[in-house]
């Protein structure tokens, strides 16, 4: 059977022509592979147009949930651009086509409708396991699709049509949804391809290996990577925009009101990918527990290691949203970052940090510390303190404001507000459990910061916890925890 990648693009072409003449013509040219993925009664496009028969509700009290998001409605409803409902759909260019994925049922489908009596008896109570498994990785799937189908037609490109945003955060939104549509699209035609071969599914290693493992693995790592890791952003900046601009809350609320949406806002399905991915490791997970002694040696090695390459997913994609949500909140304090104090000091870091970019560095950690200054402490300031990867920025919060400046000390001297991680100390203070000393060895006589959490427990060091950060940070010294912020010891 080839690759689902490969089978996929070969579908791009039926999935976006409802014209007969397409259909054959993909018939021809594909293989018989592609011919059992891809066949027509997979795409069953109603040329006529579609009708739905369910009401609408209002989509202000949407939320949230895992049936709703990955289950399709009883019908299919029909659609036009920008959202807006019509009983029926002439032959129409501006009318998206619904295939049957649109018309799955909520749950998944009675597998054992279509066995013979005697084949079902035949079976073990394990294998039956494995089956039910099957049965609900192939209809999740299958609604999986149907959700990214949404999100294309009602949606992504209607919003492109209508110019309701700039392109620019339209594609933040949606990314690589059409990429996404082709791969998951290819996976769920295989599967349906898998359960016509006969009513007990066989093995399907290879079939789950095709997508999640070897170059085409990789390549679908790296695409689910891009699709998921800005969503969070870009949908925080669209509430804000929604908010302001009253053309687009109300294009969005037309076509949040789509019965297609099942009563969800574009902010309930956008999660639908990441939601997918965390899937996929529990359902392998179970199908390796019944495939064990009822199929192969080597379809049980196919099937763990399609598990262990849907964790590695997973984490990678985990790890890409991180980063583009740590790199975004670097870039809102650079925005909001004021120097002026700090550049016009007499200070021979001024001119290291004249051009200071926090964007250009990897943000570890950020949090909130009281810093003690003077003599018999009498002066307290409450810092923003954010660990980079190679510094510490010592930051204070005016209004909208991050402040760095430099700070007097009764000696006449200045404290740095800029401490370098590969000249930091850390000491514990032995007669206030909720405060430490940070010591700055980058000058002839070495600066201490007097640093206090609001409790104990957040000063406490877990050796373990530390030597796994380090790991996960490329650090070469331990790290200490406090009120949310990581320094060396």
């Amino acid at each position: 059977m080839e690759t689902v990648a490969r089978m996929a693009r070969k579908l791009t072409p039926i999935l976006q022509s409802s014209d007969d003449s397409h259909e054959d013509q993909a018939a021809q040219t594909h293989n018989d592979a592609s011919k059992r993925c891809y066949s027509e009664s997979d795409v069953d496009v109603d040329h006529h147009g579609l009708t739905y028969h369910t009401n609408s509700g209002s989509s202000s009290n949407s939320s949230l949930s895992t049936r709703s998001l990955e289950s399709p409605s009883n019908s299919l409803e029909t659609v036009t651009g920008g959202g807006v409902k019509s009983d029926s759909v002439n032959n129409s260019t501006s009318a998206p086509q619904w295939d049957s994925d649109a018309e799955a049922e909520p749950d998944p489908p009675d597998w054992t409708k279509n066995v013979p009596e005697d084949v079902l008896r035949s079976l073990s109570p394990r294998e039956k396991k494995r089956q039910e498994v099957i049965n609900e990785l192939f209809h999740t799937e299958r609604s999986h699709v149907r959700g990214l189908k949404v999100l294309d037609q009602i949606f992504y490109q209607p919003m492109k049509e209508a110019a309701v945003l700039p392109q620019d955060q339209i594609q933040l939104l949606f990314s690589n949804l059409e990429e996404m549509l082709v791969y998951h699209s290819g996976f769920n035609n295989c599967m349906k391809a898998k359960r016509r071969e006969t009513p007990v599914v066989g093995d399907i290693g290879d079939l789950l290996l095709d997508m999640f493992d070897g170059a085409e693995g990789e390549n679908f790592q790296k695409a689910a990577a891009v699709f998921c890791s800005r969503q969070q952003i870009a949908l925080e900046a669209l509430k804000e925009r929604r908010r302001k601009d009253p053309k687009l809350n109300s294009f969005l609320t037309d076509a949040e009101g789509n019965p297609m949406c099942r009563r969800l806002q574009l902010k309930d399905i956008i999660p639908t990918g990441m939601l997918r991915l965390t899937k996929y490791p529990l359902l392998f997970e179970n199908l390796a527990k019944y495939t064990r002694m009822e199929r192969s040696e080597e379809e049980m090695r196919m099937v763990l290691r399609a598990l262990e390459r849907s964790k590695e997913i997973l984490n990678y994609v985990n790890q890409a949203v991180r980063e583009a949500e740590d790199q975004h909140r670097l870039a809102d304090i650079q925005r909001k970052l004021d120097k002026t104090s700090f550049d016009k000091a007499d200070h021979p870091m001024v001119a290291e940090f004249k051009s200071l970019d926090l964007t250009k560095h990897r943000l570890i950690h950020e949090g909130v510390l009281n810093w003690r200054i003077g003599g018999n402490r009498q002066k307290v300031i409450e810092l923003h303190v954010v660990l980079l990867e190679d510094m510490i920025i010592l930051l204070q919060r005016q209004d909208e404001k991050f402040v760095l400046k430099f700070h007097n000390t009764n000696s006449g001297g200045y404290l740095s507000p800029v401490i370098k991680v590969s000249h930091v100390l850390v000491r514990h203070n032995a007669v206030d459990k909720k405060a430490l000393y940070l010591v700055n060895t980058s000058h002839n006589n070495a600066q201490i910061y007097d640093l206090v959490a609001s409790s104990s427990s957040e000063r406490k060091t877990d050796k373990q916890f530390l030597n796994d950060r380090l790991a996960e940070r490329g650090l070469v010294t331990p790290v200490l925890k406090i009120s949310g912020v990581y320094c060396r010891t």
